[in-house]
This record gives C-alpha cells, sequence and structure tokens, in this order.
C-alpha cells in the first residue's frame, strides 16, 4: 500500500513539475514581448488555404500586413481593409476574433484556464495547452519555443473543430513604439472610404 502511495506521488509531482516547467518557458518567451514590440514574419494554414504576412506586436495591440488585407488593432478596435477595395472596416472585435487573428495571442492566453503540459520534440520545447472551459474561444493550442532562445517556431490551434498552423519564420525585437502606429491613420490612404461597423 505504502509503495502505491508513493508511486501515486510521484506521479502527481511529475505532473505539477511539467506544469510549471511549461509555465516557465512561456513566461520567458512572454518576456520577450514584454520588452516592447515584436515583429514577426509567418506563414499561416487552415481549411481557408495558406497565408503569408507580418505581424507587429506590442502589448495588446498589433497591425498585420498580408497580401489580402491590412489589420490595425489598438486594443479596443480593429480597422480592416481588403487591398484593393478602397474601404476600411472598423469594428470592436470578439476575444475570438483576436486570437484568431494574432499568433502571438498565446503570450496572455495561457495565464489563466488552460491545463499545461511540455515536452520535447525535434529539439524544441512543445508546450501543450488544453482549456478547461468550453467557452474558451480557442480549445487547445501547441506551441513549439526554440529552448535556446525562447522564441516560438510554430503556433498550432485548434478553434471548434478547426486547426490552424502558424510557422514563425522571423522573430525580431524592435523596442517601444508609439500606441499610435497600432490605429488606423486615414491621411496615409487618402480617399479610403472608413464603414463604422460598431
Amino acid at each position: 500500500m505504502k509503495r502505491l502511495i508513493l508511486l501515486f506521488l510521484t506521479s502527481i509531482s511529475c505532473i505539477l513539475l511539467s506544469a510549471q516547467t511549461a509555465k516557465s518557458v512561456l513566461d520567458k518567451t512572454a518576456a520577450l514581448c514584454s520588452k516592447g514590440a515584436v515583429k514577426i514574419e509567418f506563414t499561416a494554414k487552415s481549411k481557408e488555404g495558406t497565408s503569408s504576412g507580418t505581424l507587429i506586436t506590442q502589448n495588446n495591440r498589433f497591425t498585420l500586413k498580408s497580401p489580402e488585407a491590412n489589420i490595425w488593432f489598438d486594443g479596443k478596435t480593429e480597422w480592416s481593409m481588403v487591398n484593393g477595395s478602397g474601404e476600411v472596416n472598423v469594428i470592436t472585435p470578439t476575444a475570438k476574433e483576436i486570437a484568431e487573428m494574432n499568433p502571438m495571442n498565446f503570450i496572455n492566453l495561457y495565464k489563466k484556464g488552460y491545463k499545461m503540459s511540455m515536452k520535447t520534440v525535434n529539439g524544441n520545447q512543445e508546450i501543450h495547452l488544453i482549456a478547461t472551459s468550453k467557452k474558451q474561444s480557442i480549445q487547445e493550442m501547441y506551441i513549439y519555443i526554440n529552448p535556446k532562445t525562447s522564441k516560438p517556431k510554430t503556433i498550432k490551434f485548434r478553434s471548434g473543430k478547426a486547426w490552424t498552423n502558424i510557422t514563425v519564420r522571423s522573430f525580431t525585437q524592435l523596442g517601444q513604439k508609439n500606441p499610435l502606429s497600432f490605429a488606423f491613420n486615414p491621411k496615409d490612404y487618402p480617399g479610403v472610404n472608413i464603414i463604422d461597423m460598431r
């Protein structure tokens, strides 16, 4: 009986240690992004197809540029412009929409509402997050992190039954940027029609 209890306690300790290690790894990655803006060049694959782009993110703000569209998010309001449309749509996005647009959203996501585990896969640290509530917009996520640099290499997440796979091609720290650079500036796009859908 004592041996069985000891084995059980050892198993629980290993699970807790794994969770603490996963959190500490993500804490290091989050710390890289808390020093200022980060520029990420990425390729995303989902059931809708493949796209590539450049993301600049700072705290909860970001800009996203791709061949299809440009998106600005200042922490509250989103401006999106489909290239060649001559229009900018203005909305207040949901948490799910923000999570799906910003691959670096996991930096805040993991801190609450997820169970974490970690293992090493092909020399990278694989962090597996599983939502503890069905209400979470992202139910499951895998983050692959370079253990030497703490920079993310791949992010895979599931919303409903659909998976999105994001490959980080480059990750560059930029220092502090003016918060206004994350908002749409009509002066930069004269003649564009602004459609406020809030």
